[in-house]
């Protein structure tokens, strides 16, 4: 039997999403659900399924086996709560909510209810990671620096801090989960932030650029940084520092290895991660086993509580031990 799947946002994240539903063998799209009744009922014409503005009618209404939730950070209330509790499994994009406690309630009824559930953390499946990670096995880093430093996006919701949980949370959560993925969990955080660069931006209160200073319970230290302000080019990834070598992963598409005394090599993705993170969680759900899967709900909660902390270090001033 094909496994139904149903969505919750039909934004961009959700419709890259649906296409590849769409062209996967053995599934079918059963209902989608945005606030924007337009949207939702063009992501159903184009991807079959019923269309709803309410996800409660959505799961009241339609049987399915999965769910893809796809909001913005401050949308998450009981989507995953209400899905888990009819056993539906999650797919849920990041950040998995806009504070920690939030993400820790619906974590408690993920795991009480037994689905499997996963976050949209794709970078984890890339070719390249693969051979990262093997390599850091072999040569351990004495220094971290990550980066996401560029424009704003042009989202409303994007440029409030209740919101989105600013540039850290929203953006930059995807450096710090590789730095977890990498490096393992982090210990205590310290941040700093400026602003006044964006006072011509109506209604805009996240900060302009960030600095987190990261202990990771390993006794490694790094350093993360975010920015919103660029007109022009920037700079995302993660530059690795090791004895005798240095490994940048650039643009979360290339990885260049540096060895002492030797030209750099560069290599880039070579496969299509966006398609096999969906692949490896439609397939768990088939199988009802969810090993192969590299981000569980509750390993992306822990990566929200570093970025939660920094945020709690932000405001007080003071170094915060990741919860």
């Amino acid at each position: 039997m094909a496994v139904k799947v149903g969505f919750v946002g039909c934004g961009g994240m959700n419709r890259a999403h649906m296409n590849r539903i769409k062209a996967m063998a053995g599934c079918k799209i059963v209902g989608l659900c945005d606030v924007d009744k337009s949207r939702a009922a063009s992501a159903a014409e184009e991807f079959g399924g019923l269309a709803f503005t309410d996800h409660r009618k959505l799961l009241d209404t339609v049987e399915m086996d999965a769910l893809f939730v796809a909001l913005p950070p401050f949308a998450h209330t009981d989507q995953e709560i209400l899905a888990a509790r009819k056993g539906i499994h999650l797919f849920v994009e990041k950040p998995v909510a806009v504070d920690l406690a939030t993400a820790r309630k619906i974590e408690r009824e993920i795991l009480k209810a037994g689905v499997i559930a996963t976050a949209g953390f794709q970078d984890r499946y890339q070719d390249i990671i693969a051979k990262l990670r093997k390599l850091l096995a072999k040569t351990p880093p004495g220094l971290i620096m990550g980066y996401w430093i560029g424009g704003m996006p042009g989202v409303p919701w994007w440029r409030r801090k209740e919101q989105s949980g600013g540039q850290a949370m929203e953006q930059t959560i995807h450096t710090f989960d590789m730095a977890r993925y990498l490096f393992g969990d982090v210990k205590t955080v310290h941040a700093t932030f400026s602003k006044g660069l964006m006072a011509d931006v109506p209604k805009y209160n996240v900060e302009d650029a960030s600095c987190v200073n990261l202990q990771f319970k390993s006794g490694l230290c790094g350093t993360i940084f975010s920015g919103c302000f660029l007109k022009g080019y920037g700079k995302v990834g993660l530059d690795i520092w090791c004895p005798t070598v240095k490994y940048e992963y650039a643009g979360r598409s290339q990885l260049t290895v540096s060895e002492a005394g030797q030209a750099p090599e560069t290599v880039g993705v070579g496969n299509d991660f966006g398609g096999e993170i969906v692949r490896t969680f439609i397939n768990a759900v088939k199988s009802g086993n969810g090993s192969k899967l590299k981000s569980s709900y509750s390993d992306a909660v822990k990566s929200l509580a570093v970025v939660d902390a920094a945020n709690e270090s932000m405001r007080t001033g003071q170094a915060v031990k990741v919860k």
